[in-house]
């Protein structure tokens, strides 16, 4: 019989609940809510939204003087302002901590400071610091080389995008430092703790599993890291995105299976996946068997 250990840190986080929460609030009143991009990096998610009435808009102009939701990973203040052009009913779901970095960052660039953005450059969490910072600072993509860069500032930071594994930022902090004097930087922790909690408790079950599975959509950063930090210590880590996903995975010759979720999936979706692995028995060939 198959043991499945199911993590404490799993669904949603609470970024990802106030903004699922404030859409469904706002379409029990509207026809049509509109956002720029997923609202949430999930697609079970956004496939219910979007049955709910949320629109996903590719340009700011497609709102049309419909109410928009600011997605968890926010907006620059340069497209807020544009968004105003277009609609005057705006709900703002960012992610307090992803707010609250953003206002690290103002800060530091008001302070004159050179700011080094750890992260991925196509994640819209850092494409909107990016804006926030302004001219004086560089993109740094975990485990890319780190190339000289002219610094006119005595003084500069490393800020972190927030769901970045801690191995990966350290790695980078590591190459940048070798290209800049220490003594003049200052190291941010900007790394979500609900994320740096779930990476803990993925590394310690990923040790004591056969298999772990992780629960998330592939678009997910913070899931993607998750997956990345059980391959360090159990090969057979798996990111499965919907129930129909263990189709596709070996289960048979499994006995203990770990599940951990990344921070957008929702617990219904996981408990689903737990009563199809609770449902498939242990199989003792060598050819395995899928579910």
């Amino acid at each position: 019989m198959k043991k499945i250990i199911v993590g404490k840190s799993i669904g949603f986080c609470f970024g990802v609940t106030k903004a699922v929460n404030t859409a469904k609030q706002v379409l029990k009143k509207k026809k049509c809510l509109t956002t720029l991009g997923d609202l949430v990096h999930n697609p079970i998610v956004m496939e219910e939204l979007k049955s709910k009435g949320l629109k996903v808009i590719n340009h700011l102009s497609e709102a049309q003087n419909n109410p928009f939701i600011i997605r968890s990973h926010g907006l620059p203040p340069d497209v807020l302002e544009e968004l105003r052009k277009y609609t005057a009913e705006i709900y703002d779901a960012t992610c307090p901590f992803v707010r609250k970095v953003q206002q690290l960052v103002k800060k530091l660039a008001d302070e004159n400071n050179f700011i080094f953005l750890v992260g991925d450059p196509d994640h819209p969490e850092i494409k909107a610091m990016e804006k926030i910072a302004g001219k004086n600072c560089l993109i740094v993509k975990p485990g890319a080389r780190v190339f000289d860069h002219p610094v006119n500032q005595t003084r500069w930071a490393i800020i972190a995008q927030t769901t970045l594994s801690l191995d990966l930022y350290r790695n980078a902090i590591n190459k940048i430092l070798e290209k800049m004097p220490s003594e003049r930087c200052t190291i941010f922790n900007t790394i979500c703790p609900v994320s740096i909690k779930r990476q803990q408790e993925t590394l310690k079950l990923a040790q004591k599993v056969d298999m772990l599975i992780v629960v998330g959509g592939r678009k997910s950063s913070n899931t993607r890291k998750l997956v990345h930090t059980g391959k360090k210590v159990n090969k057979n880590t798996f990111l499965v995105e919907s129930p129909s996903d263990l189709k596709k995975i070996d289960v048979a010759n499994f006995k203990k299976i770990g599940i951990m979720s990344g921070a957008s999936t929702d617990e219904r979706c996981i408990k689903e996946i737990v009563r199809i692995l609770k449902n498939h028995p242990a199989q003792k060939n060598t050819g395995g068997n899928t579910i």
